[in-house]
């Protein structure tokens, strides 16, 4: 079922056997080695200068020693599959920026055959079929850029959700960060909306699944973030 879900998550609001499509429904652990520690990240900022996504993969063993010369590959339907390379040998650290914040989910895999360790053996192990369901991309509908808000007066925030993410963070220069359900508005309290000749908002909206061929404590995470400048008089 996720497999079939997998390709249209970013174009639909119900999804297989009728029910509603959520970023987290369409989430799956995978399977694997079991002896990976695994941290995956998807890091969208959207703008309207463009947007920059950056994929960010550590890998460790159980003993928390990186570990060097993995092939990791994330995989989405507009992109295709992207190779993340290792920043460099021995760091452990694998990244790459794609130059869009893509809709549909994100699928990861992880193979060590083998993988060099440092000051320990050499290491064989894989993650594979991990789907983490994609947010898409939000819009911020209310405060808009440059219209001003009343001063000390409680804003009605509101977002797109276009696929309902597992929740979200609000943050202004007074007030925030906090997280709240990604129901696509919340209430910034008039005591936390002073005036200001520019204010700013942010909401990041967030997924994430463990990774349950990994070592405990592995997870992929995607983040999506929208920003708003406006003034409050």
């Amino acid at each position: 079922m996720l497999a079939r879900c997998f390709a249209v998550a970013a174009v639909v609001l119900v999804g297989c056997g009728g029910k509603t499509v959520t970023a987290v429904s369409l989430n799956n652990g995978g399977t694997g080695s079991l002896n990976l520690l695994v941290k995956a990240d998807v890091d969208g900022v959207v703008s309207s200068a463009g947007s920059l996504t950056d994929l960010v993969v550590t890998i460790q063993d159980r003993l928390g020693n990186k570990v060097s010369g993995a092939t990791v590959t994330i995989v989405n339907q507009t992109w295709g599959s992207v190779a993340v390379a290792e920043t460099a040998a021995g760091s452990g650290d694998y990244r790459k920026t794609q130059p869009s914040f893509p809709p549909g989910d994100f699928a990861l895999a992880v193979t060590c055959t083998p993988c060099t360790v440092a000051q320990a053996p050499s290491i064989t192990g894989n993650i594979q079929g991990v789907v983490l369901g994609g947010p898409g991309v939000h819009a911020i509908n209310y405060p808009k850029a440059g219209v001003a808000v009343p001063a000390a007066q409680p804003v009605v925030v509101s977002w797109t959700t276009p696929i309902q993410a597992a929740f979200a963070t609000l943050t202004t220069g007074n007030f925030g960060p906090v997280s709240a359900a990604d129901t696509g508005t919340y209430t910034i309290p008039g005591t936390s909306n002073p005036a200001a000749n520019s204010q700013s908002l942010n909401i990041a909206r967030y997924n994430e699944v463990a990774i349950a061929g990994g070592l405990s404590g592995s997870r992929m995470r995607v983040t999506v973030e929208a920003n708003v400048s406006y003034p409050v008089k």
